[in-house]
């Protein structure tokens, strides 16, 4: 039976629920903030504006002013003379820091009354200031940009030892204040403002971050560099950067926003899906392809150990010049997560919720149960079953709460956080549970000379898993059957024999697929600040990582009635832990026009993993389940299995090195390397050197370039590094030994252990060897800015396995070193920062990359791989050949050339000549490198606007110039099928063809899109008269909501990750869904 779709079964979902008690409080104080959302504000304060004006009168330079703001200036021209020129150059700075430099030794004075601004001649308000000998005490709040309070800001009544700080809320207070002084507001890591006292009583005072772009603090790995100093490919995104509304997944926040990095779900929208991780194309054939996760530190983290609230910032080193400090792990690239730090001041609460609910956006349309008995492909049944409804849920319900804790004294302070969700995915049985929570503490102890900085995270997550294969069913299945059988003592329909079709619903229903899982990542620092130069530093590290997979089947379960069993049940356990030390010195110093930094270090790592696993079955009592698995018969008649496994012991040490010299800002130069062994080789070839160098010459500081005034900023810069991968399984290079190995000993087989690989123990490192050469430009007043990137890496040595002759080898597979592999592309950036004033702001970013791999080499006598074979029915063969010279991403097919009158395929062979395939057999001769799975290029483009207290946010983002491989037409699309389901178009477009599918470049298709991929509306409630409330906003979120493309099957945006993009699979298709967040955020 068709479903209606509506938001009724959603709000249904929700009622009830233990979220409902949150969302009554909530909306309390919802309702508290909006009746102060007009509350008064200081306009003065709060008004900021951008100028940039070059020697007019003052006149004119005000009425600019009165043109961007509602202030309106009073005067007599007859006292106060105007006509004096001035130069105004300032990036959104409050209106009084502007007045005070505009009126800087002119001989006016102003004062400030709301948006009345009177102005005087100086003597007269100094004459009456001196008449009236006024003293004022001077009260007010000091924040950052986002409203929070800056407790320990400094307050000084410039040219004197008068002031004070700000309290835990940020508030101060001044007394004795001279109505002619200035005071002084400073804090660490912002822009210090002066402002003129006047006869004001009352400054409230917004800092600045010391932000602009290039005093951007950028993490490089084993310590940090000003943005103005790198002279590498390094992208850094910032907390306030992520997108909003997918505060769960921190990849996903920055998805499209790094370019050449593609963050892809392994399975859609499943809660339960993977990320897939790929930086600047093919890393290896092998070896690995994700870039390294560095966590606060400690390498080889895991991305579910932290959530986007908790991150400060990600920082993408994307060439080997920045990435060659890591040595073996970095031919991926590298991505280094800092999360957020404890504040001293007075603790702070802040909590956020997110309610999210999903439609799919597209599904193959099939034929209906009428139009399948129509067109006679199969019987009749009698029941009118739409399959795909039946295997999805309507509006799956997600919540998530997030709480935080910030706070603490100068010596002790602590960032703790909770995180719970339930989710529940769009396939029906598919659900995932977490729980988990954050501790980042910091201890500063003998007046700063000790530091020690601990973090600890712990994460627990229960999985209920579905399948892919159920929505193939749903695709194929006689829409005559029904899934339900009142007469069944399940209730369910089953069909017995073979695994081509089966009742997806009864499979879900009639099995428990689960999964368990716990994470822990801890750390502590211990460092030593020996000088204001000088630091020195020890880390430990552990992680340790338990997962276990539970799952049964009924005796009523399709596989337990053709199997003769009364239910099946299977456990399987793991854990796996590393451990980590390392030690760095660092060294930062400034020489007049020089300034030296560098690092040394060492670091130890080790990795253990073991498990164990058994299955039974016939069971005495169904509903036990797999939680009594001695019970089942099987194992008394000897038939249940058990097993355990142990992984070899890895260890990589390393001595790692990076020193940088800047002159004058303006000619820049760093030097890195790491010396690393493994484990996994064999003792002649453990050890690797990894080195790397850039520099930097920063054109606009040079004289020459005093002309263009407009150019804020231009800095070239070029890079050369070297990274190595030894990202495969160990023992390869080294004996390894496993069961399952017959030995004749006498005349009699002996089961024993044998060696598990073939041994080669002349397997070295794969080394990436890359230049990277960029510009960094800003321009008119840093309101335009933007970066490009050109690149080329090879990687040498590449690891594969190679088919050899059994004897002499033991196994038919040897890992070796085979070839070369080859990137080349290009990325660009730009920003503008087109509107800020008091009232509008509004940015944008643009971002475009393009990628090329080729497989340049093999070597030995390995000369091609053929992959991507496609399954039954029919022998249509393998779509993908790596070949050398031949780009990755290119579809092995035989070429389309058309149909003959009867309705036969017709092919070219190798010779461009079109033949009947039923005349003539094809050969892999006949077959062609064709199409693109690869992007020519991929942009992003979002935008940020915000209107007093709202926010808006937008993405788009699109891909050109690649092709797709629709494996659901081909599978699908044609009529010549019995008791299966085709697509509508199969007695349409293909109801004249004859035979069985061909693999063929008629099945792949143009696949560009534009897609409107995030949407976002935030609200900011004015708190200010809520005594306990700081911060409220609400936000609405909307992602994938629109997709422009002519590609005919499910999803545009494939996937182009790992050595087979291109391919839609019919067998492997999650839905793709339209998601809707609404959230809450609180600070308390």
């Amino acid at each position: 039976m068709k479903k209606n779709y509506c938001a009724i079964p959603f709000l249904n979902r929700i009622q009830g629920s233990k979220f409902v008690k949150v969302t009554r409080m909530v909306l309390f104080f919802i309702m508290i903030c909006i009746s102060q959302g007009f509350a008064k504000n200081s306009y003065a304060q709060d008004t900021r504006l951008s100028l940039n004006i070059e020697n007019q009168p003052i006149q004119e330079i005000l009425e600019i002013i009165e043109e961007q703001t509602e202030f309106r200036f009073m005067y007599d021209a007859t006292v106060v003379d105007l006509n004096q020129r001035k130069s105004i150059k300032c990036k959104n700075q409050s209106v009084a820091k502007i007045l005070d430099d505009l009126f800087k030794d002119s001989g006016i004075s102003y004062k400030i009354d709301d948006r009345q601004i009177a102005l005087s001649r100086s003597e007269i308000l100094n004459n009456f200031q001196q008449t009236t000998q006024q003293q004022l005490t001077v009260t007010g709040k000091v924040t950052d940009q986002s409203g929070q309070p800056l407790p320990g800001a400094t307050i000084v009544v410039k040219g004197t030892t008068q002031g004070t700080v700000t309290d835990a809320e940020g508030n101060y207070s001044l007394s004795n204040v001279a109505v002619n002084a200035t005071l002084v507001f400073s804090f660490v890591g912002m822009e210090t403002q002066e402002i003129n006292v006047g006869n004001r009583t009352r400054i409230d005072v917004t800092l600045q971050e010391e932000a602009i772009a290039l005093q951007e603090v950028v993490a490089v790995g084993y310590g940090t560099m000003q943005r103005r100093e790198v002279t590498s490919s390094i992208t850094s995104i910032k907390s306030e950067d992520l997108i909003p509304g997918v505060a769960g997944n921190p990849l996903i926040a920055i998805q499209d926003k790094v370019t050449g990095l593609s963050i892809q779900s392994t399975n859609g929208t499943s809660p339960n899906a993977g990320t897939s991780l790929q930086l600047r194309g093919i890393a290896s054939i092998k070896a690995g392809q994700g870039p390294l996760i560095v966590i606060d530190g400690v390498p080889g983290g895991s991305l579910s150990s932290v959530s986007s609230e908790d991150i400060q910032s990600i920082d993408v080193l994307k060439d080997a010049s920045a990435g060659a400090i890591y040595g073996t792990r970095a031919a991926g690239g590298v991505i280094l997560i800092t999360t957020k730090q404890p504040k001293a001041g007075k603790m702070r609460l802040t909590y956020t919720t997110e309610l999210t609910t999903e439609t799919i956006r597209r599904r193959p349309e099939v034929l209906s149960a009428k139009e399948f008995v129509e067109n006679g492909l199969g019987q009749d049944y009698g029941n009118e079953t739409d399959w795909y409804d039946e295997v999805t849920v309507d509006f799956p319900f997600r919540q998530r709460h997030h709480i935080n804790l910030n706070g603490g004294s100068e010596t002790s302070k602590i960032y703790a956080t909770f995180v719970a969700s339930d989710q529940e995915g769009i396939a029906l049985g598919d659900k995932r549970d977490e729980f988990g929570g954050r501790i980042n503490a910091n201890f500063n102890l003998l007046d700063n000379f000790v530091e020690i900085i601990a973090h600890a995270d712990y994460r627990k997550s229960s999985s209920e898993r579905s399948h892919n294969g159920i929505f193939y069913q749903a695709m194929k299945l006689n829409p005559t059957l029904s899934p339900y059988d009142p007469d069944s003592p399940t209730g369910f329909n089953v069909w017995t024999g073979g695994w081509e079709y089966y009742n997806p619903v009864a499979d879900i229903r009639l099995r428990d697929d689960l999964g368990y899982n716990d994470n822990f990542l801890g750390d502590v620092t211990l460092k030593l600040n020996l000088t204001p130069h000088l630091s020195t530093q020890a880390m430990v590290a552990t992680r340790i990582g338990q997962w276990r997979d539970v799952y049964y089947e009924s005796a009523q379960h399709k596989n337990s009635l053709d199997n003769n069993r009364d239910g099946y049940a299977s456990q399987n356990y793991g854990q796996n832990s590393d451990k980590t030390f390392e030690w760095q010195t660092n060294y930062l110093n400034e020489f007049g026009d020089h300034v030296v930094n560098g690092v040394v270090g060492y670091s130890f790592q080790e990795f253990n993993g073991d498990g164990f696993n058994m299955n039974n079955a016939d069971f005495p009592v169904d509903g036990i389940k797999a939680w009594d698995m001695g019970k089942g018969t099987y194992l008394s008649k000897g038939r249940a299995g058990m097993g355990s496994w142990k992984d070899p012991r890895e260890r990589l040490i390393a001595f790692f090195g990076r020193g940088n010299y800047s002159y004058k800002d303006t000619y820049m130069i760093t030097l890195s390397g790491r010396y690393e062994g493994s484990s996994k080789f064999y003792k002649d070839n453990r050890w690797g050197f990894f080195p790397a160098i850039s520099a930097g010459w920063r054109i606009s500081n040079e004289s020459f370039m005093e002309p263009f005034d407009f150019i804020d900023d231009l800095k070239i810069r070029g890079g050369y590094g070297v990274t190595g991968n030894q990202n495969f399984s160990p023992g390869v290079a080294t004996r390894m030994y496993s069961s399952d190995t017959w030995w004749l000993s006498n005349g009699e087989w002996l089961y024993t252990y044998g060696l598990a690989h073939n041994q080669n123990k002349d397997l070295q490192w794969e080394e990436k060897k890359e230049w990277n050469i960029g510009v960094d430009f800003a321009l008119f007043g840093n309101k335009l800015s933007g970066k490009f990137d050109i690149y080329n890496r090879t990687v040498d040595k590449m690891i594969y396995d190679v088919s050899v002759s059994v004897p002499p080898a033991i196994h038919d597979k040897t890992t070796m070193n085979v070839g070369s592999l080859k990137n080349t592309g290009w990325e660009g950036e730009l920003a503008y920062n087109a509107v800020q004033t008091d009232k509008w702001n509004y940015n944008t970013v643009f971002r475009i990359s393009h990628n090329n791999s080729v497989l340049e080499s093999l070597w030995g006598s390995q000369t091609f791989w053929d992959r991507v074979g496609f399954p039954a029915p029919g022998s249509p063969g393998n779509a993908v050949r790596l070949y050398p010279g031949q780009d990755i991403g290119k579809f092995f097919v035989w070429r389309y050339a058309g149909f003959t009158e009867d309705g036969n395929w017709m092919l070219y062979d190798k010779d461009g000549n079109a033949f009947d395939v039923t005349e003539r057999t094809k050969t892999i001769d006949d077959k062609a490198f064709v199409g693109n799975a690869i992007p020519v290029v991929q942009l992003s483009w979002d935008h940020s606007v915000s209107y007093k207290n709202w926010e808006l946010y937008v993405l788009f983002t699109s891909w050109l110039g690649h092709d797709i491989f629709n494996t659901i037409n081909m599978y699908f699309g044609l009529p010549n099928v019995e008791e299966q389901n085709v697509l509508k178009d199969a007695f349409k477009k293909h109801k004249n063809v004859k035979g069985e599918k061909e693999l063929c470049d008629y099945w792949i298709e143009d696949g560009d899109f534009l897609k409107l991929k995030n949407v976002t509306l935030r609200y900011n409630f004015n708190t200010s008269s809520v005594k306990f409330l700081q911060n409220a906003s609400v936000y609405l979120s909307g992602r994938d909501l629109l997709t422009l493309t002519k590609y005919s099957g499910m999803e545009p945006e494939s996937n182009i990750n790992g050595l087979d993009p291109g391919f839609e699979w019919f067998n492997n298709l999650y839905p793709r869904t339209q998601t809707w967040t609404l959230g809450i955020q609180l600070t308390f």
